[in-house]
């Protein structure tokens, strides 16, 4: 409601609609008591305030809300220093705060930026992109935001590239087991998939022949997977854990014992034997797994 002028008059309702009704005045929410009291809009107020009997009272509404601030020294004075106050801390930095995975960068932004130790006064990020760029060598990107009274720098870190020395020599199974796939970059594979393989036996040679059947030395680059088979026994006292959970705590036991990394998995897992004596709860598992299992060996040469 943009906002009305409140009127008290001490004459009947007739007098008051016929005073209204002469000089053109809008009224609203008429109400009679002891006397008629009703609104109307403040370009109205001097022609009302003309009439004898009818007082002003107040206004209600924004304009209202607006008059009462403004009249007042102590609200303006307050206003003023609840603005000043708000736009300052928005601007204000309070803290500073680099988001990155590379310490190494982390401390060397936090060098470069000893300058601009909070608390200041954050009128631009130009400054801030400047320092950055003396960086961008070893930054690939970077952003300046301010949240609040927080400045958040974000960063990415160039990549260098990792060089791989290759070498000589051939790859060899590490164990047992029945060739299950390929991963080889650069050599000569001399078993093929489902071949069964022993341990030390040469996967793949850095020895391939040419066009003309000629022997020539390569890099050796890559991943043989197998499926290997291995038989683990475990114990456990038995008055140690309760009854019901010994079988489950034998079994998280037995898996614990297989050295497998993320791209390897339990193929099957076949139970052997569970059995208990007056102290002991033993269990044995055989296992087959899907492994990479080609490790370097040096070459006859």
């Amino acid at each position: 409601m943009k906002g009305y002028d409140i009127y008290k008059a001490e004459c009947d309702m007739y007098e008051l609609m016929s005073y209204v009704k002469s000089h053109h005045i809008c009224v609203y929410h008429l109400k009679e008591d002891q006397f008629v009291y009703f609104s109307s809009t403040y370009k109205y107020r001097k022609k009302l305030q003309e009439h004898p009997l009818i007082h002003f009272q107040y206004t209600i509404g924004m304009i209202g809300m607006l008059l009462r601030i403004f009249t007042s020294k102590e609200k303006i004075i307050a206003l003023f220093c609840s603005l000043l106050l708000f736009f300052g801390l928005s601007k204000t930095i309070f803290q500073i705060e680099i988001l990155g995975e590379s310490d190494y960068h982390h401390k060397l932004i936090e060098t470069h930026l000893k300058q601009f130790q909070p608390p200041f006064f954050y009128w631009d990020s130009s400054s801030i992109y400047q320092k950055l760029t003396e960086l961008n060598q070893d930054l690939n990107w970077y952003a300046v935001h301010q949240q609040g009274s927080k400045l958040e720098i974000h960063y990415l870190p160039r990549e260098k590239m990792k060089l791989t020395q290759f070498h000589p020599y051939d790859l060899v199974a590490s164990k047992d087991g029945v060739i299950a796939a390929f991963d080889v970059a650069k050599g000569n594979k001399v078993v093929s998939v489902n071949q069964k393989v022993h341990k030390n036996d040469i996967l793949v040679s850095h020895i391939i022949l040419d066009s003309k059947e000629e022997e020539k030395t390569s890099d050796v680059l890559g991943k043989v997977y197998a499926y290997t088979f291995e038989r683990v026994d475990v114990e456990i006292s038995k008055n140690k854990y309760p009854q019901a959970l010994s079988y489950y705590l034998c079994l998280i036991k037995s898996r614990m014992q297989l050295s497998l990394d993320k791209d390897e998995y339990i193929v099957k897992e076949i139970p052997l034997q569970f059995e208990e004596d007056s102290d002991t709860i033993r269990m044995s598992n055989y296992y087959v797994l899907y492994e990479m299992i080609a490790v370097v060996g040096e070459s006859d040469e």
